[in-house]
């Protein structure tokens, strides 16, 4: 549950919006919840609004009236509360008593005291209500309200475990989730026919633009590149406060256009924390043959692998195949803070440039990650440069079809994407960043499914390859699988129904020289097996990876659909709901999990 609290000086003007249709319209049902006293006028339900209006006005002002020049300035406290979409429908007698434990947490009504402040309770949607209070208490004194916001959201954790709703971190400096579009403006964007309102539309524009962008100049000229309006405000001396964006024919009832300065799009969107991902810098990619993605994506999965790495040592959770675990809260935070935005730019770098199967899915991960702004303020750190430096190159790259010479580069990638994004949850999980850590866990998701549908085509060619290995070879490597892989997980792999692929991946590498055994030991060696539901197809893919196998053939049929077909754009998709498990368990990840 959210809350936004605001102070005014007009009673009249807030309980005309709560009570009357809203901005668009959209208020449906206005009326009272609760009030300090029973029996007020509800304008939501009287025939004469503006009279009953005037009367409310009128009790709630009483004291404000009293006390004269002693009232204060801005004596209207109004604070709305909202449930997370995905919660259950609080009925008014329950939205009554968040409200009072809201307000007795506020210093609006402490509970028992007689002299409290007069207030009102409205309702207008089914997920959220409104506080309405003045803030001059019976004996005309001013209620204490110093640091009111930090004690209602400490209530509201307590709310969220009491009523069973989605948990939100409220903690100092936590609440880093970008702002949410407001009711008026997604029922604008339903009139006027768009799949997601401006400011959603923006922040994904925005975010794809930073993506491995080298300098200032080079993210502007992106953000334009996708018909976005940019103004640069200014200081007096001329240097840059900040922008402001527009998205084109986006305008308010006046017909003048509408901007969002970066701060209202996301934390992380201001021009300080652009300029200090920008800081960290990017390497100018290198020139790419246009008919492969390939190099770039190996360079791409080796500054994850980079970032895995030092997950490794900060946690001290470096077994070979031991699993991810829980890793520890590392002493320096930001570190790890500036690791999560890189990461956001590879994967939006690596949704703008796949064209093949799983495209939606990453994108839908890509989206996911950024709903929760992982602003940073450290520019300094090698793996960050190496990220966004792998973003870069990752579009320099071009479109990559995931199949051919990409084939392994995008599996391999997406394998460590998926270990990465594990272990970035279950550190902000450790940590208690609950919104981050719900970023990850839908992010994790998503890139499951992208793996599982990227490695269908490559799994359906090696299971015919696969029918040519013969059965005794099979029973040779399985002795391998042995020697190199812990007993359960040993048991695991060769009881798959991808051990016969696994099998054939390692004839191959043993036919061009490789030693079985020590390919295993290596893969496994890449880290966190026991959440994959397919360890054999997982190994699969690292097997052929380090042992520098030829690309798997590309069956005519989808060649032939493919030569010479320009390319698609790449379009947005819905993000669907991710999770699939239980709420406290560990997300899924790997190939073919």
């Amino acid at each position: 549950m959210i809350a936004s609290i605001t102070r005014g000086d007009r009673t009249r003007g807030v309980l005309a919006y709560v009570f009357g249709p809203g901005d668009e319209d959209e208020h449906t049902d206005p009326h009272t919840v609760a009030s300090f006293e029973p029996f007020l006028p509800d304008p939501g339900l009287d025939p004469d609004f503006d009279a009953a209006l005037a009367q409310l006005t009128d009790i709630l002002d009483l004291r404000v009236v009293q006390a004269g020049k002693r009232a204060p300035k801005e004596h209207v406290w109004h604070c709305s509360l909202r449930a997370a979409p995905e919660d259950r429908h609080l009925s008014d007698a329950e939205w009554e008593q968040v409200a009072r434990r809201v307000m007795a947490a506020a210093g609006i009504a402490p509970e028992g005291d007689p002299d409290g402040c007069r207030w009102v309770v409205v309702r207008h949607a089914e997920d959220h209500v409104h506080i309405v209070a003045t803030t001059v208490r019976a004996n005309l004194t001013h209620a204490r309200l110093h640091n009111d916001y930090r004690r209602v959201m400490d209530e509201l954790a307590l709310i969220e475990r009491d009523f069973g709703l989605r948990e939100v971190d409220h903690r100092p400096g936590r609440a880093t989730m970008a702002k949410a579009p407001t009711r008026a403006e997604v029922h604008k964007a339903k009139r006027q026919g768009r799949e997601r309102t401006p400011r959603e539309t923006l922040r994904i524009a925005l975010r794809t633009a930073l993506a491995g962008a080298a300098s200032e100049d080079e993210f502007l000229a992106r953000v334009q590149a996708e018909g976005v309006r940019v103004k640069v405000r200014r200081l007096p001396s001329g240097d840059a406060q900040g922008f402001s964006f527009h998205l084109p024919g986006d305008r308010n009832r006046k017909g003048e256009p509408v901007w969002f300065p970066g701060s209202e799009l996301g934390p992380d969107l201001t021009l300080p924390r652009i300029r200090a991902r920008l800081a960290a810098g990017a390497d100018e990619p290198a020139v790419r043959s246009p008919d492969t993605a390939g190099p770039a994506l190996v360079e791409t999965a080796g500054a994850v692998r980079a970032v895995l790495h030092s997950f490794t040592a900060a946690s001290g959770d470096g077994e070979a195949g031991g699993g991810a675990g829980v890793v520890e809260p590392m002493a320096d935070a930001s570190v790890v803070v500036a690791w999560s935005a890189g990461f956001g730019e590879v994967l939006d770098a690596v949704a703008q440039t796949h064209m093949g199967p799983g495209r939606a899915e990453l994108r839908a991960a890509a989206r996911a990650w950024g709903r929760a702004a992982f602003a940073h303020e450290r520019a300094a750190d090698r793996e960050l440069r190496a990220l966004r430096s792998a973003a870069r190159q990752t579009l320099a790259g071009g479109p990559s079809l995931g199949r051919g010479k990409d084939t392994d580069p995008v599996l391999m990638l997406l394998d460590l994407a998926l270990l990465l994004g594990i272990a970035l949850y279950r550190w902000h999980e450790a940590e208690g960043h609950r919104q981050h850590a719900r970023a990850a866990r839908q992010t994790v998701d998503h890139l499951e499914a992208a793996a599982r549908q990227a490695a269908a085509g490559p799994l359906a060619v090696l299971t015919e390859q696969a029918r040519s290995t013969p059965a005794p070879v099979r029973d040779l490597l399985a002795g391998a699988v042995r020697q190199a892989l812990p007993l359960q997980l040993a048991d695991q792999v060769l009881a798959g129904a991808n051990w016969p692929v696994l099998a054939t991946a390692l004839h191959q590498a043993q036919r061009a020289g490789q030693d079985p055994a020590a390919l295993l030991a290596g893969s496994v060696g890449e880290r966190e097996l026991d959440t994959a539901k397919d360890p054999a197809a997982v190994l699969t893919w690292r097997v052929r990876h380090h042992a520098g196998l030829p690309p798997l053939p590309v069956r005519a049929g989808r060649a032939g659909a493919a030569k010479g077909r320009k390319q698609p754009r790449p379009q947005d998709h819905t993000v669907q709901p991710p999770l699939r498990q239980q709420p406290g368990q560990p997300p899924r990840g790997g190939r073919g999990r």
